[in-house]
């Protein structure tokens, strides 16, 4: 049903799924004005460190895409733009921190079906790519919602700050890979796999 890959030099992959976030965050969400995309592609400074992963359907059109960023030398995301208590943000090694973000699913697949294998396996990718660059935390701004989906995913996030404004209610949160692994130990054995 879905072609899930990992994207690395594919540039014409790569402005799909800039596309994809630019509709999404844009035209859908509203959270960014479409003025500022005049070329129709969301990137940010944070690209240039992540690891981006996309879902394709049979058509090949764009179903679900997600982005690791790690040994970002500009910070994360969620530290850049929430308030986290410096006691918690400094408890981390920034030599083993990244951020999971741009957890986008195209409309039609928001189902708990869809989304369910979807989210199953962009956590296989991203847990072979976090064991890779020894990450140990990953940081996350999580709507209410998708924070109790992913619990249920087996994506056990902690919460490590108030809720904020931050492209809508978010908390800004934290995903041990000691809790991932311990919650997926099938993972274990895939980590190589991809």
């Amino acid at each position: 049903m879905f072609k899930f890959i990992r994207v690395d030099e594919d540039k014409e992959l790569l402005k799909k799924i800039f596309r994809f976030r630019c509709q999404i965050l844009c035209d859908e969400l509203r959270i960014f004005d479409r003025k500022n995309y005049t070329n129709g592609l969301e990137i940010d400074r944070y690209d240039k460190y992540s690891i981006q992963y996309v879902a394709l359907n049979e058509k090949n059109e764009i179903s679900a895409t997600v982005r690791l960023i790690h040994h970002s030398p500009i910070g994360y995301p969620t530290e850049n733009s929430m308030k986290i208590d410096d006691n918690i943000k400094n408890s981390f090694d920034r030599n083993h921190l990244g951020e999971i973000s741009r957890i986008f699913i195209a409309k039609r697949y928001r189902n708990l079906k869809d989304t369910k294998y979807i989210v199953e396996f962009f956590k296989k990718f991203l847990y072979s790519d976090i064991k890779k660059n020894n990450i140990r935390y990953s940081y996350g701004a999580l709507e209410k919602s998708f924070f109790r989906l992913l619990k249920i995913y087996k994506m056990r996030y902690e919460i490590i700050g108030e809720l904020q404004e931050y492209g809508g209610k978010r908390y800004p949160c934290i995903l041990y890979t000691s809790t991932l692994e311990k919650d997926n130990p099938h993972l274990l054995k895939e980590k190589n796999a991809f």
